[in-house]
């Protein structure tokens, strides 16, 4: 976990977390207003969630490589 910040994996929970109950209920909201199709979208953000610390933890495993 050197390579990947508490920050990244935090953000990452997050985003899973907030896609979740927008598959699990099928309801959004963003600052009030209802998000179009909340299904795709809680999945994309699961999509992030867990693609933010893997992408991280590839970029820096790649950058060590070089030195």
């Amino acid at each position: 976990m050197k390579k990947v910040t508490a920050w990244e994996v935090a953000m990452g929970i997050a985003l899973v977390f907030l896609g979740w109950t927008g598959v699990h209920s099928g309801k959004i909201y963003n600052w009030g207003v209802s998000v179009p199709y909340p299904r795709i979208f809680g999945w994309a953000l699961i999509m992030l969630g867990i693609g933010m610390p893997v992408a991280a933890y590839i970029l820096r495993s790649r950058q060590g490589k070089s030195k």
